[in-house]
């Protein structure tokens, strides 16, 4: 794992979706759901709204496919989808994540 990929929705039912279309894919091997108040502009109009922050652990190899099923199950025109590289993982916990997204993985 190398990324952190971040994502977020205004509905809780398309957070599930991305998160169990995510996880059955194999692409990632944990997904966390945060409710947030986020702030920016939209068609040229300042906004505040609630929305729901989804970090998915994803190898680099595979961000380019987490970001199309991201974008192909997602209700927003334009979805946020920004990764971060990650500088430290723990060791175990890497193994744990190498372990959980070969066991699950599938043909996209």
């Amino acid at each position: 794992m190398s990324l952190m990929l971040l994502q977020t929705t205004t509905t809780s039912e398309n957070s599930e979706i991305l998160i169990k279309e995510a996880l059955e894919s194999g692409l990632v091997s944990c997904v966390q759901k945060v409710p947030i108040e986020s702030f920016y502009y939209w068609e040229n109009t300042l906004r505040e709204d609630r929305e729901i922050l989804l970090t998915f652990k994803v190898d680099q190899g595979d961000f380019e496919k987490l970001n199309k099923l991201i974008e192909a199950k997602h209700i927003y025109e334009i979805p946020e989808i920004i990764g971060v590289h990650l500088d430290f993982v723990s060791s175990k916990y890497q193994k744990w994540h190498n372990e959980t997204t070969k066991l699950h993985k599938r043909v996209l």
